[in-house]
Order: C-alpha cells, then structure tokens, then sequence
C-alpha cells in the first residue's frame, strides 16, 4: 500500500510540473500582456518633407493625448498627422522640438483621451533585462520586437548635427520609421526613447537598419519633455569643450571661446579626472555627468595639468538646439 501511494505521489508530481507553463512561454505571456495594454498608446507620425510623405513613431504619454516623437520629420513642420491604433488621423500641433536629443513634444487638435504610457526608470534596469520595442517599422504600424538591455551610457554622435548624446544599447533589430518608438520595460513603462539617425556610438559607424538600436535613457527623456512642455524649449547644461577617453581620463580637445570652460580656466591638454569628486575614467563618464547636471550649476572639475591635479570651479552654461 505504501509503495502505491509513494507511486501515486510520484506521477502526480510529474503531471504536475507537465502542466506548468515554461519559462519561454512565461515570458512570452507577460510580453504579450504589456503589448495589448501598450498599444493604444501607440502612434504613427505623418509629415510632408519636400513633396514626400515621412512617417516616425511616437506614444500617449498623459490623459490630453500629447505625443512624444522623434525630432526628424517635425521639425520644421508646424502641424502634422497622428494615426492612432485602430482609428482615424487626427491633426496635431509641434509644442517644442530638442535638437539635441532629437526629442520632440506633439499636442492634438482634439482631446483625444486615451490610455497614455508611464515613465520607467532605465537607471535601475539591470543589464540584460527584457525591453519591448513598439513602433512603425517600415509603414507597419504596431511592429513589436523584443531584445534586452546591451548596455548603458554610451555615447552616440547625431548625424544631422554632430551633438552628443548618452544612450541605451537596445540589442534588439530596430528599422526605418522606428525613430521616436517607446522602449518599454518588463512592466510596461517607458525606460527609453529611440533616436534617429546616429553617425556613430563609441566612435564606432552606425548603419541605419541593424540589429542594435539606440535609445535617449527615461531619466532624459522626461526632463527633455517636461522642458518642451512649460518652456517650448528643452535646456542642457553646456561646458564647452571637445573631449576624447583615455586611459588615465578625458583629454580636452578644444575649449569654445567664451564658454565656462575658458572661464573657469580649462586649458586644452588638460585631463579631466573628477567632476564634482566623482572619477572620471571615459568620455562616456563626463558626458553622463553633464547630461544629468543642471543648467547654471556649479560644479568642482579636477584636471590633471604638467603632473599637478589642479581644482577648478565652473559654473555651467546652457544650451539649447
């Protein structure tokens, strides 16, 4: 009778491990919860460049219907087109355009009052976590494509004007048409925003359709946008120097005239080894620390001149593209 029962046990044991779902179809299961209640947030933007039809990506972010997008196609028209998920164009007006991070900001003619996407916080992702891309691939709109986290603080070159930009590593096929598409976390909340065209990351070339795409961090993204929102203007806190990594530190390049580098006595050659007491051992280091610094705050540099580490108080400028 004992050796029945411990058999029953056994095969109920295993039945019941048959029956619960693996890991893969768990994953699969939450992507697609986040998917079906992303959507509707989901937009498709519509401009006439030049006598052609561009279409970028862009998302709900607030019960108004404001849109977030990508700079390219919009900037320089006053009103485009939304395609809502599922429903008919509406007109929207340009609140504000970042040229920097190639951000822009949209508000519809209508109130459109549908679901909108909340902000995550990409600091707190680890690496190689599952991020979920929703945008218009090619013309087709509601494209999803699922990858992970690659990595963080890289440092992109825009290619319309040559402006630095920190970035996420989405290891994840981006294509045509995605610029300004929602790089969405386990949750379902906005941890990224997908830049343009870049020229290159790390000093690396980008190609325009790979299987690496690139996305301006939450944190910057919504400062970016709340900016656009009150000021018609996103504002960046602004050094003034041309810099490159090296083993030891950031060499400057060159120093703007006039800048708070030449202010506060930044010569070329010096090596940047602290900002604000904390190390800075890559390029990726200083231009994290000057995209989350604050325009007209002080900030200590320590630089390493002749051998000598000298202090030098700046007080940051502002820019704005």
């Amino acid at each position: 009778m004992r050796l029945l029962l411990a058999l029953f046990s056994v095969c109920w044991s295993l039945v019941s491990v048959a029956q619960q779902p693996s890991l893969l179809e768990r994953t699969g299961q939450e992507v697609s919860r986040v998917v079906e209640r992303a959507l509707p947030a989901i937009v498709t933007v519509e401009a006439r460049i030049g006598g052609r039809l561009v279409r970028s990506s862009g998302f709900i972010i607030d019960s108004s219907g404001s849109v977030v997008c990508a700079a390219e196609g919009v900037r320089t028209q006053p009103q485009v087109l939304l395609y809502l998920h599922g429903g008919e164009p509406v007109r929207a007006r340009v609140v504000g355009v970042d040229n920097i991070t190639g951000l822009a900001l949209l508000r519809p003619e209508v109130n459109l009052r549908l679901p909108a996407l909340s902000w995550g916080e990409s600091e707190r992702l680890p690496l190689g976590s599952t991020l979920i891309l929703i945008g218009n691939r090619g013309g087709l709109e509601g494209s999803v494509t699922v990858g992970t986290l690659g990595g963080k603080d890289r440092v992109g070159v825009r290619r319309d004007n040559q402006r630095v930009v920190l970035l996420l590593q989405f290891n994840g096929t981006v294509g045509s048409g995605e610029q300004g598409a929602p790089l969405l976390d386990s949750q379902g909340r906005v941890v990224g925003v997908m830049v343009g065209e870049l020229a290159s990351v790390e000093g690396a070339p980008v190609s325009p359709v790979a299987v690496v795409g690139f996305a301006v961090p939450s944190e910057i993204a919504q400062r970016v946008v709340n900016d656009l929102r009150t000021k018609g203007r996103a504002e960046h806190a602004w050094l003034g120097i041309d810099y490159q990594g090296l083993p030891m530190g950031v060499v400057v390049r060159r120093v703007a005239l006039n800048s708070p580098a030449q202010q506060a006595g930044i010569q070329v050659g010096d090596i940047i080894t602290q900002f604000n007491d904390k190390p800075i051992r890559t390029a990726s280091d200083l231009t994290r620390e000057l995209y989350f610094a604050q325009p007209n705050q002080r900030v200590m540099l320590t630089v390493k001149r002749e051998g000598q580490l000298v202090r030098l108080p700046v007080t940051l400028g502002t820019q704005s593209l």
